[in-house]
């Protein structure tokens, strides 16, 4: 997952559109510039204008998009709000600093839908829908997208075949996610933290008074990516395994043994 987050959380301009990567191909980046993002001034917005003490700094609106893949030119549309801030900019012919207005942006939808990051393909196909569902609400809603990552979690439950519910005086009676993940513990303890933490994030996207940032979903984000790497990347059961005949040996797997030809 990329290290540098401000892709993913902040505002843009026109002229400094963020290097987003290409959901096709997963290797290019998407390029746009000035001329292929339009922005639209919401009525409401134009008729404040009248008011006496109205302000630039009032405009908000919409804005849609087209933005291409530098690799593949698979083409991306954009869309979301539009607001207009004050910048200070530094005027050579004055040697002062003066107020320009500049249109930001904030988007809200990508057509195809970003990958906040790359899915292998060896994550299950219903793990790996619920993770891209959980992309379109990134932009969205904060609680919504960890509550759609929690619900990641408990499909890797699934996937990993621990039981959800139990026998209890005859009856059966279904276990919370918390106590799935504990008795996942037992198996993979590692990967079973990681999703603890995944679930907790998730249920602060359930509360009310718990006012979640985008920063917390990427957090999320950046276990996740993590823990199915390490359940599902076949590469990294089959290092894993090298290494671990590697050890046993206590010398490289190519190398005869001593005595022996």
């Amino acid at each position: 997952m990329a290290v540098t987050r401000t892709i993913w959380k902040n505002w843009f301009t026109e002229n400094n559109i963020p290097s987003w990567p290409c959901p096709s191909c997963n290797k290019g980046t998407l390029i746009g510039d000035k001329k292929d993002i339009k922005s639209y001034e919401a009525i409401s917005s134009q008729k404040l204008h009248r008011e006496e003490d109205w302000d630039p700094e009032q405009i908000w609106g919409q804005f849609t998009g087209n933005l291409k893949c530098d690799v593949c030119e698979e083409t991306v549309v954009i869309a979301g709000k539009m607001a207009v801030e004050a910048e200070h900019v530094y005027d050579e012919q004055y040697e002062g600093y003066n107020f320009e207005y500049i249109e930001i942006l904030q988007p809200n939808i990508f057509v195809p839908t970003l990958n906040i990051f790359e899915l292998h393909k060896d994550v299950p196909e219903e793990v790996c829908n619920a993770i891209k569902e959980s992309f379109k609400l990134f932009w969205i809603d904060s609680s919504s997208c960890a509550n759609k990552i929690r619900t990641v979690v408990e499909l890797i439950m699934d996937e990993q075949k621990v039981p959800k519910t139990y026998k209890d005086r005859g009856k059966r009676k279904g276990y919370s996610l918390h106590k799935r993940i504990e008795l996942f513990k037992a198996a993979k303890s590692e990967e079973a933290d990681l999703l603890m933490a995944i679930k907790w994030i998730g249920n602060s996207g359930s509360h009310v008074n718990d006012e979640l940032k985008k920063d917390d979903t990427l957090d999320a984000y950046e276990i996740l990516d993590l823990v199915t790497t390490r359940l599902y990347e076949k590469d990294s059961h089959r290092i894993k395994a090298l290494s671990k005949t590697i050890n046993k040996r206590k010398k490289p797997i190519r190398t005869k043994r001593a005595g022996k030809k």
